[in-house]
């Protein structure tokens, strides 16, 4: 039996509708992670944006430094929010 498809919600233009910063922060997230598509990322505080604002909001806003690209894939860091990794002072367990 085919599994039900899940309804995914999206902007206008298409792109999956992501949590807010509020959401995020609640998780106890505290930092994001872009990623450009020509594989370039970095790992960004995220208390400069509000918590109304969702993370596919800005997404169109990043210029990659390696290949001039807009737009990115921005993702929350969910291993940067884990205290147990930032005490240990590496990402990966």
């Amino acid at each position: 039996m085919p599994r039900p498809k899940r309804h995914t919600p999206t902007h206008a233009d298409g792109r999956p509708l992501k949590i807010t910063f509020g959401e995020m922060r609640r998780m106890g997230v505290r930092g994001v992670l872009v990623y450009c598509h020509c594989g370039h990322h970095t790992a960004l505080e995220a208390d400069r944006w509000p918590d109304e604002v969702r993370l596919s909001d800005i997404e169109r806003q990043f210029v990659c430094q390696g290949c001039g690209c807009r737009g990115a894939d921005v993702r929350p860091d969910f291993e940067r929010g884990d205290p147990r990794l930032a005490i240990k002072g590496y990402r990966n367990a």
